[in-house]
């Protein structure tokens, strides 16, 4: 393979985690970078990076176009919910391969609220959960939720656990959202509440190909990247995860799938948390990019993920006979200012 790929939010960390992967993997490809942010291309990693504009203005759409041609790019992998957004958006408009779920699946994944009226009337574990429309939902959102210690509060949309957090009533979930309005130009609208799952905490990552699966990957976060500084001690990021196969959780991860699509196609990422019960349940599907932690995905097993990735969107076979790709007891470890580890653990 000689083509060239573009990696969008090249120079951010899930950016360059990717491209990491692809310069490990065996393809021979041309790596190019793009990013709304001045700062992220002078840190990226790619081979050459551009700058474009943010992915809702008006003149993304023209930029991205004029990019592809001028460097004839023959695949784009959006790496962001936004470019997500967008390039599933304008996929028909744009002159080179796009591997991305249907649109319609996208825009479903992209309302955590929407998936989970979706995925629970299918009957996969996902927590109760509740969409605010005034503030005096909230108390009733209390009221219709089943008895928990705590209640998980969080926008509908968007990634890195931003604007979550549990809390233990009301009256403290209405501080919480007053203060994301006030402060930081939410509306009342943007936030759900569900109940608070307690137990284990999960990351998935896969790659399907016109309705098979090529290859998934599952590991367990153990810590929270900055955790401590976090009002909930929690965050989607993790310092240090551990490779793990649960085939209970992907039993249902695979039938969250199937629910959403009889085809499915690109990458369904998942978070799951276990309940009280040790059942997994899906909190989230981060669908059409890759992880910010890949790379505990694409440096254990045997398949790399973004090779995966890029050799099904140009439906080359890879002769995989197991996709189900876990290497157990791998730990990936992180560090602000320094690169992720991924070392097994009996050699800490």
């Amino acid at each position: 393979m000689n083509k060239t790929i573009l990696v969008q939010g090249a120079g951010g960390g899930g950016g360059n985690n990717l491209i990491r992967s692809l310069r490990q993997s065996h393809l021979n490809v041309r790596i190019l970078g793009s990013n709304c942010l001045s700062h992220a291309v002078a840190k990226s990693t790619a081979d050459k990076t551009f700058k474009l504009p943010n992915a809702e203005e008006d003149t993304y759409l023209s930029s991205l176009q004029q990019l592809i041609k001028q460097e004839n790019i023959a695949l784009i992998i959006p790496n962001s919910d936004r470019e997500v957004a967008a390039v599933s958006k304008f996929r028909h408009l744009l002159p080179c391969t796009v591997f991305l779920p249907e649109d319609s699946i996208v825009q479903t994944c992209h309302d955590k609220h929407q998936l989970y009226l979706k995925l629970s009337k299918s009957g996969i574990y996902m927590a109760p959960s509740t969409e605010i429309t005034h503030f005096d939902d909230i108390e009733h959102a209390f009221e219709s939720l089943p008895p928990s210690e705590k209640y998980w509060v969080r926008p509908k949309r968007g990634s890195g656990s931003r604007g979550a957090t549990w809390v233990k009533n009301a009256e403290q979930a209405k501080k919480w959202i007053s203060l994301w309005i006030e402060l930081r130009g939410y509306s009342i609208t943007d936030f759900q509440i569900s109940n608070f799952l307690p137990g284990r905490d999960y990351c998935f990552q896969s790659v399907w190909n016109n309705g098979s699966l090529v290859v998934a990957k599952m590991c367990e976060r153990l810590s929270y990247f900055m955790g401590a500084n976090r009002l909930s001690g929690m965050s989607s990021t993790p310092e240090i995860a551990r490779t793990i196969r649960d085939d209970k959780a992907l039993e249902t991860i695979f039938k969250a799938v199937h629910s959403l699509t009889d085809c499915p196609h690109g990458n369904f990422n998942m978070d799951l948390k276990g309940d009280i019960e040790g059942n997994m349940n899906i909190t989230e599907i981060n669908i059409g990019r890759f992880c910010m932690i890949t790379t505990i995905f694409d440096s254990t097993g045997k398949i790399n993920t973004a090779e995966a990735y890029v050799r099904s969107a140009f439906n080359e076979d890879m002769n995989i006979e197991n996709p189900i790709d876990i290497e157990e007891g791998y730990l990936l470890i992180r560090e602000l200012d320094t690169e992720p580890l991924v070392i097994h653990e009996s050699k800490v």
